[in-house]
C-alpha cells in the first residue's frame, strides 16, 4: 500500500529523515514499545506529525475533521455548551483545536454575554499560530479577547471541556495473544531495515510494563467473558486513564464532552476484528504502514468508550451520555441550525438553492450512518450539573457500554 501513497516533497523528506535518525538511534539500543514510537512519530519536538508545520486539515491536509466539513457542527455542539453554561456560568476549554475552525464557529454561536472564556490547550506552537490567526481575523476584537492559550490545564474550571478527536491520538500499545500468554509489538531498527514493526514475548519486559500490560489485558477478557483467540491483535491506551483524570482533576463543575471514533468495549474487541483498529492517514489515503515516513503521517486507534467510562466514573466524574454523532448533533438541533442559515458565518445570499444544498451535503457528511453519523460517538462526563443534556435527548446508548 505505500508504494502507492503520493511521495512527498524533498522537505518534507528531509524533516522525516530527521526524525527516523533519531528513532533509529533509540531502537537500536533496544526495541521501542509501540506506545513510545507512536508518541515520538506524533510528538517528537519539532518534528513529531502534530508537532511541525505541514498541512493536516482539510481538503489541502491529510484527513477531513467534522469542523472542516461545514460550521453546523461547532453551531450544534454550541447549543449544548450553552445549555451547560447557563447552569455553570465559566467558558470553554479546548484541547487540540486543530486548525481552529471548531474554536471559531463554537465562538460564533454562543450568546457573548453567556461564556466568559474560550481556552485553547494546544501542544504544537505552529497550530497555535494558525489557530491565531484564523479567529483574529474572523472574532471581533471583544471576542479575540476572551480567547487565551494555555501550555497546562487549569486549576478550577467551570464550564465545558471539549475533545473532538483527541483521544484517538493517545498513543496505543499493540498486544498480540499467543497460546499461553501475549506478545506486544515493538519497533526495532538493524542495518538492514531502518525500522521495522515486530513482536517480543512479555516476559521481555520490564515488570513494571509486564504487570500493567498484564492487569489491563485480564481486565478486558474478564469484563469481554472470555480470552482472546490466540492471534489476536488489538490496542489498548494506557494513557486514557490518566488523561481523562488528568481532566476531571481540572473540572471543578460543569462538563467534558467528548466526540471520537469508537466503539463501547464489545465492539471493538469484536472476535472478527483480528488486527485491531489501527490506521494511518496520509494525504487523504488510509493504510496500516506505521513506518511510512515517520513525523508525515498521522497514527490513530479507535477508542474503547467503555475503557472512558471505567476511568471517568474512578476519577469521580458522572456519565451524563453516550450517543452516535448523528444522534447527538440531531438533538442538539442541527435541523434548525442549518435552516436559520444564519449569515453570523459570513455566508453571503443564504437562501440560494447553491447555498442550501451545501448545507445538506454538509448534513449528509456528519450525519449519515456510512459517513461520520455512526462512525463517531459522543460522550459527557460531568460534575455538579443537574440537567437532562439535550444532546441525548433522543438516542442514549448509555446500556452498551
Amino acid at each position: 500500500m505505500s508504494a502507492q501513497l503520493p511521495v512527498p516533497d524533498a522537505i518534507a523528506q528531509a524533516h522525516s529523515r530527521e526524525l527516523t535518525q533519531r528513532l533509529v538511534q533509540s531502537a537500536q539500543i533496544s526495541p521501542l514499545l509501540f506506545s513510545d514510537y507512536m508518541n515520538r512519530c506524533l510528538y517528537e519536538p519539532g518534528l513529531g506529525y502534530y508537532m511541525a508545520g505541514s498541512q493536516k486539515f482539510g481538503a489541502d491536509g491529510d484527513f477531513v475533521t467534522a469542523p472542516e466539513v461545514s460550521p453546523l457542527f461547532g453551531a450544534a455542539l454550541a447549543a449544548q455548551c450553552t445549555e451547560v453554561l447557563i447552569v455553570t456560568g465559566g467558558g470553554v476549554l479546548e484541547l487540540g483545536a486543530g486548525s481552529g475552525r471548531l474554536a471559531l464557529s463554537v465562538i460564533q454561536s454562543l450568546d457573548e454575554a453567556l461564556w466568559q472564556h474560550y481556552w485553547i490547550v494546544e501542544p504544537s506552537a505552529d497550530l497555535q499560530q494558525r489557530q491565531s490567526q484564523l479567529l483574529k481575523e474572523a472574532l471581533s476584537d471583544a471576542q479575540f479577547d476572551k480567547v487565551r492559550w494555555l501550555d497546562v490545564l487549569p486549576v478550577g474550571f467551570t464550564g465545558v471541556i471539549l475533545a473532538n478527536e483527541v483521544m484517538d491520538a493517545l498513543p496505543v500499545e499493540r498486544l498480540v495473544r499467543t497460546a499461553t500468554d501475549f506478545a506486544v509489538e515493538v519497533v526495532s531498527a538493524d542495518d538492514a531495515v531502518p525500522l521495522t514493526v515486530t513482536q517480543r514475548s512479555s516476559s521481555t519486559l520490564s515488570d513494571v510494563d509486564q504487570t500493567s500490560l498484564t492487569d489491563a489485558l485480564t481486565h478486558i477478557e474478564r469484563d469481554l467473558g472470555q480470552r482472546w483467540p490466540a492471534g489476536y491483535c488489538s490496542e489498548l491506551s494506557p494513557l486514557l486513564g490518566p488523561w481523562i483524570a488528568s481532566l476531571a482533576d481540572a473540572l471543578a463543575q460543569g462538563v467534558v464532552l467528548l466526540i471520537d471514533y469508537g466503539y463501547p468495549r464489545r465492539e471493538f474487541y469484536l472476535e472478527e476484528r483480528t488486527q485491531g483498529t489501527l490506521q494511518c492517514f496520509y494525504r487523504h489515503h488510509a493504510h496500516n504502514d506505521v513506518t511510512f515516513w515517520p513525523g508525515l503521517q498521522d497514527i490513530t486507534a479507535h477508542v474503547d468508550f467503555t475503557a472512558v467510562i471505567e476511568a471517568g466514573d474512578a476519577a469521580g466524574l458522572e456519565l451524563l451520555g453516550y450517543t452516535t454523532q448523528a444522534a447527538f448533533l440531531f438533538g442538539c438541533g442541527l435541523d434548525e441550525i442549518a435552516a436559520s442559515r444564519s449569515a453570523v458565518w459570513g455566508e453571503r445570499d443564504t437562501d440560494s438553492p447553491a447555498a442550501r444544498i451545501q448545507h445538506q451535503q454538509a448534513i449528509n457528511r456528519l450525519t449519515l450512518p456510512g459517513e461520520m453519523g455512526e462512525r463517531f460517538q459522543v460522550m459527557v462526563l460531568g460534575r455538579g450539573i443537574d440537567v437532562a443534556l439535550r444532546g441525548f435527548s433522543l438516542l442514549d446508548l448509555s446500556h452498551r457500554l
